[in-house]
């Protein structure tokens, strides 16, 4: 069932007062932390929109929120929602580009987990409210009853809901603009896709992520579902967590397999899990040939981009097994599948014109899941649509199989480097290095290269054939002095020149083959001379 806005989703979750099935339950490792039923989740998403509207926020405004996953994130996502307000997640990881998102979103306040309120910069904020206000680690100190009931909103489909904040290729990140229907539209086509009808779904991924929020939040709220998510991934907590709970679908990115196959995971071990589906980054047909060669747990993959909420392709749990793992690992590279129920996904050349069967171009998306725009930003949505057709900048092809196009994803035509499912602009890393090197601008290419455990890495190609003794202790000193997750793990110098465009742009393509020995690479960064 596809529902109109949130409040009307909402208006269904207080319908009976069913405490047989949580709506939602946290974990915390192996600890279960807390669980909320239907008719609570309701009345505190209720009372949290009421201390909203206290706040004086409105249809439209912005509220940023910044927390690692517990039992208080959906509950003030649903409430900003039900105002008809939009949501700004924080990566709670990472305060890189908190200022800029703050600034750029025009944020009228923000709700935190207490140790985040107090680390946001809050010099243009109204309001700054910690979660410890209203709840806790467990939900228990309830906020204030609404004095009057709130009012009924007029629809609210085709509001903003949430501005998800992604690498852009310039350094500074773009907010994708989602309204409620796209999210809700999303959820519909994933579970038409996974057959969702009141069953259990684990997540393990961040709640800003829309990976977690599409699969896993919506999906379970908009079927009469059951969610278990934990704050983080623990692969020595992540199938006692599943048996517990009698998971029936889970998600994970790719660079997560290896670790959980480390932990000698056997399909006994989880043995109410359909299947576990793997997106949000390239996966390698051999990770993926492997993982189900030890453990015997079928997986399903998925391709989309936060632009279209999240999902636009995926193989099916329900397809025949030989037929699955053919479109899986069968070929080079994994299938993604066809499209979701009410998706269109096209494979067009540089002039926009629609390719055949097995040729190259890039992949095109329209439907009900399509962002309305990039926030504040017109010249970047202008250059990402054309007429109701989303242009992803992946570079994919499809092939007939079954009677319908199944898609595969063969490269990226823009430069965001994908590393374990986060997304990382490759200018911004370079930006971060010549303002320590400034005798490098020129000479430095940033590339995301194939990875066996992370989909992508990081790695820098620098244009000298001989590092001096004192610029190599510099360079060396930069990475290290980067946030941990945008150091690169490979670091390439040589005498060939950085290939260019003749406007001088990086071609980063051109350079992958000098990093093709470094796939299984792990630990501190290597610096190594190529020929």
């Amino acid at each position: 069932m596809i529902f109109e806005d949130v409040p009307t989703l909402l208006a269904r979750l207080g319908r009976g007062s069913d405490r047989a099935t949580p709506a939602l339950t946290f974990y915390r490792g192996r600890t279960l932390v807390g669980q909320l039923f239907r008719q609570e989740l309701r009345e505190r998403v209720e009372r949290a929109a009421a201390t909203l509207q206290r706040l004086g926020v409105g249809t439209g405004d912005r509220v940023a929120i910044g927390a690692p996953n517990g039992l208080d994130v959906p509950v003030w996502l649903l409430a900003i929602w039900r105002i008809g307000a939009v949501a700004v997640p924080l990566n709670a990881t990472s305060s890189a580009d908190w200022r800029h998102i703050l600034d750029h979103a025009g944020v009228r306040g923000l709700v935190a987990a207490p140790d985040l309120a107090g680390a946001v910069p809050t010099t243009a904020l109204e309001f700054v409210r910690s979660f410890d206000e209203g709840f806790g680690p467990v939900p228990t100190a309830p906020l204030p009853a609404p004095t009057a009931p709130l009012p009924t909103t007029s629809a609210l489909g085709d509001a903003a809901a949430i501005i998800l904040y992604t690498s852009g290729t310039t350094g500074l990140p773009k907010g994708v603009t989602l309204s409620q229907r796209n999210l809700l539209a999303n959820a519909w086509g994933m579970a038409r896709n996974f057959g969702l009808v009141g069953a259990t779904q684990l997540a393990v991924l961040p709640l800003y992520h829309a990976h977690a929020l599409g699969f896993g939040l919506m999906t379970a709220l908009t079927t009469g579902g059951h969610l278990v998510f934990t704050e983080r991934f623990d692969p020595l907590a992540w199938a006692e967590v599943a048996r517990a709970q009698a998971v029936e679908y889970a998600s994970l990115t790719p660079n997560l397999l290896p670790l959980l196959l480390q932990t000698h995971l056997q399909r006994a071990d989880v043995p109410s899990l359909r299947a576990l589906l793997v997106s949000s980054a390239p996966l390698a047909a051999d990770v993926a040939r492997r993982f189900e060669a030890e453990t015997a747990v079928p997986l399903v993959h998925g391709w989309g981009l936060s632009e279209y909420t999240n999902f636009a392709c995926c193989t099916s749990p329900f397809s025949d097994d030989g037929d699955r793992r053919a479109l899986l690992y069968g070929d080079e590279l994994p299938s993604v599948g066809p499209p979701l129920a009410g998706t269109e996904v096209s494979v067009r050349d540089e002039a926009g014109e629609p390719r055949g069967d097995g040729d190259r171009g890039e992949l095109c998306v329209r439907g009900p899941s399509r962002m309305l725009s990039y926030f504040r930003d017109p010249a970047a949505t202008r250059q990402a649509l054309y007429g109701d057709w989303l242009r992803t900048g992946d570079q994919g092809l499809f092939r007939m199989h079954g009677g319908r196009p199944h898609f595969y994803v063969t490269g990226r035509l823009k430069e965001i480097i994908i590393r374990g499912g986060e997304k990382y602009s490759p200018v911004a890393v370079e930006n971060r290095l010549l303002a320590e090197l400034p005798e490098l601008v020129g000479r430095v290419a940033i590339v995301g290269f194939p990875h066996t455990l992370q989909g992508e890495e990081i790695g820098a190609y620098v244009e000298i054939d001989l590092v001096p003794d004192g610029l190599e202790t510099r360079l060396l000193g930069a990475i290290e002095r980067l946030p941990v997750e945008l150091r690169p793990r490979v670091v390439l110098h040589g005498a060939q020149p950085i290939p260019r465009t003749h406007t001088g742009k990086v071609q980063r393509r051109h350079l992958l083959p000098l990093f093709d020995a470094f796939k299984e690479h792990r630990g501190r960064t290597q610096l190594q001379r190529v020929n």
